[in-house]
């Protein structure tokens, strides 16, 4: 089926094609009325996938690609678009169009077995302005129809040429009733009286029922996002957790006093000699082990660690200390 819903094209100046709706499924004709001609050129390239909508959307079998709608779609006899020249045989527009068929060479139909298999041998010496209008039209669609994909055709205003609007109403009907059932459009300047089908119109824009929006579905509860604690703007200040604040083992007022370290580590006994190379004691320890007279009025400063101090000489007995 052929959807068009609000299909619409500017021109250079002006609207060319107004907003249109229109549907025809397989097996039926459809004729959508309008002026000018321009306007039914425009839109029967629109409908054929020719030329892209400026507004609305087009699809054919439920595919709004235009490349899906140019494969099954034909236009047939448009002004000044694909209509035969006059200065051509009818042989010649058959042959033209039988090789444009898409299939290899050796499959396409022989122009001259054509026109013998559906009755046109009588007219193909004949130049094209010199056929009947309504049987050259008639030829005009069958050659169209030859290609197996097209389903879609579309007759750019059949009426402009002389002749009984009902005998064109049958042939185009012909196509549509076929074994291969046609979807068929034709744009008039008007509705001829013999037609009782259905009629669209140029610039009617009733929505489709193929393209209403489909309802939104509402989100799982489950599915909604979670919630997190931090704030848009920044995240909130914390407390840091256990293992984000320093160790005190790592503060440097702790990690530069030596004192404390050295006292827990000094003896509380008699201090014993220390090993050459081995660091000296701290004031506290020399003040058990030496004379008041060798007591330094002023403790001299620890030393750094890596420094090795010269180890002080305790006397060996304390009474020699004394003296």
């Amino acid at each position: 089926m052929l959807v068009a819903d609000s299909i619409s094209f500017q021109g250079r100046h002006s609207e060319l094609v107004p907003p249109t709706s229109l549907r025809v499924a397989p097996g039926e004709m459809l004729l959508v009325a309008g002026e000018p001609q321009g306007a039914r050129t425009a839109l029967a390239l629109l409908l054929s996938g020719r030329m892209k909508p400026g507004g609305g959307v087009v699809a054919w079998g439920g595919s709004a690609r235009l490349a899906h709608l140019r494969k099954h779609s034909a236009v047939v006899d448009s002004p000044n678009i694909n209509d035969p020249e006059a200065h051509l045989k009818v042989r010649d527009v058959v042959s033209e169009d039988l090789s444009l068929i898409p299939s290899p060479p050796w499959r396409k139909p022989n122009p001259k077995k054509w026109m013998a298999e559906h009755g046109y041998s009588d007219i193909a010496g004949d130049w094209v302005d010199a056929v009947d209008p309504v049987r050259l039209t008639e030829m005009l669609t069958q050659l169209a129809a030859e290609n197996p994909q097209t389903r879609l055709l579309v007759v750019d205003s059949p009426d402009r040429h002389p002749g009984d609007d009902a005998v064109w109403l049958e042939a185009l009907e012909r196509f549509a009733l076929s074994d291969r059932e046609f979807a068929v459009i034709a744009t008039v300047a008007r509705v001829p009286d013999s037609w009782a089908g259905p009629v669209a119109y140029l610039g009617a824009a009733e929505p489709a029922a193929e393209f209403e929006p489909e309802p939104e579905l509402e989100p799982a509860p489950d599915a909604e996002p979670e919630e997190t604690s931090e704030d848009p703007g920044g995240p909130a200040p914390t407390e840091p957790d256990e293992q984000d604040r320093p160790d005190e083992q790592d503060r440097p007022d702790e990690q530069d006093r030596p004192d404390e370290q050295d006292e827990q580590a000094a003896p509380t006994a008699e201090a014993p000699q220390p090993e050459p190379g081995e660091p000296a004691g701290e004031p506290s320890e020399a003040v058990e082990s030496v004379g008041a007279g060798d007591i330094p009025a002023e403790p001299a400063e620890p030393e750094p660690q890596d420094t090795p101090a010269p180890a002080p000489q305790p006397a060996s007995d304390p009474s020699q200390a004394k003296d």
